[in-house]
C-alpha cells in the first residue's frame, strides 16, 4: 500500500468530525507499514478550521497534504505540498495544463499573507460563537440530532426522531431552499446535514442574521412535520 488518504474532517460524506484519537492512530499504523498519509485538506484547509490546517488539531504532521478551494479565495489553483524527503521528483515529472498560472498563485500569496493577519482567528473566534448559538438551537429543535465542526466548519444534522435516528432529508431540503428564499445560502452535506461554512471576514453580526433566519425557517418546517406526525393515519 502506497498512501492512506484522509479528510481531517470529512467534508461531502456529512462535515464528520473523528474521534480525538483518530489521526494519530491512523498516522501510526501508517508509519508501523511504511505508508505515506495524505491529508486531504481541500475543504478544511486554509483557516477554515480556526488553524491554517485542520489536521493541526490532531496533532499530526501529514506527509503530503493536497489544498485547492481555499487556498485562492475562488481563482482556480491546487496544491501539493510535502516534505523534500518525498517530494523529490526529477522537474517535468508531473504537470498539468493549467498549472502555475501566475495570477491564481498571486491570489494565493495574498491569501497566505490575509489568513497571518488575522482571518484564522476569526475563523476560530467566529465558529466558537456560531457553534454555542447552534448548540442553543439545538436543545430547542427536536429536529436538530447533532451541531459538529471545527471553526467555520460546521455541520447540522436533521433528524425526525432523535431516538431512531431517522435522517430528516426532506425537511433538509425544504430548509435549505426556504433558507434560500430569504436570503442565506447554505448548503447540504450527506444526505441530511446542512452544512455553515461561511467566508472567514465573515462578522457577527452578519452571524446573527444568519442565524435569525435558520431559526426561523427551522421552526416552520419543524412545526410542519410535527403537524404530519400527529394527525390521524387514514384507513
Amino acid at each position: 500500500m502506497a498512501a492512506i488518504f484522509v479528510e481531517p474532517i470529512q467534508g461531502e460524506g456529512g462535515y464528520i468530525v473523528p474521534p480525538p484519537e483518530f489521526h494519530q492512530k491512523l498516522f501510526e499504523l501508517a508509519k508501523e507499514f511504511g505508508i505515506l498519509f495524505v491529508a486531504d485538506e481541500v475543504q478544511s484547509g486554509m483557516g477554515r478550521t480556526g488553524k491554517m490546517m485542520a489536521i493541526e488539531h490532531w496533532g499530526v504532521v501529514p506527509d503530503i497534504i493536497a489544498l485547492a478551494k481555499g487556498i485562492a479565495s475562488g481563482m482556480p489553483l491546487g496544491a501539493t505540498v510535502s516534505q523534500s524527503k518525498v517530494m523529490d521528483w526529477v522537474p517535468g515529472s508531473h504537470a498539468s495544463t493549467f498549472g502555475g498560472n501566475p495570477i491564481s498563485c498571486r491570489v494565493a500569496l495574498t491569501t497566505i499573507e490575509l489568513l497571518g493577519e488575522g482571518l484564522i482567528e476569526n475563523a476560530a473566534r467566529m465558529g466558537s460563537y456560531l457553534l454555542e448559538k447552534l448548540k442553543d438551537l439545538q436543545k430547542r429543535f427536536h429536529l436538530i440530532g447533532d451541531v459538529r465542526g471545527k471553526g467555520l466548519m460546521i455541520g447540522i444534522e436533521l433528524v425526525k426522531d432523535r431516538h431512531t435516528k431517522e435522517k430528516a432529508i426532506e425537511e433538509r431540503n425544504k430548509i435549505i431552499q426556504a433558507c434560500f428564499e430569504k436570503g442565506l445560502l447554505i448548503l447540504g452535506a450527506g444526505e441530511n446535514v446542512i452544512r455553515f461554512s461561511p467566508p472567514l471576514i465573515i462578522t457577527q453580526r452578519e452571524a446573527d442574521t444568519a442565524l435569525s433566519i435558520f431559526e426561523e425557517v427551522l421552526k416552520k418546517v419543524e412545526k410542519t412535520l410535527k403537524s404530519r406526525i400527529a394527525a390521524p393515519k387514514k384507513k
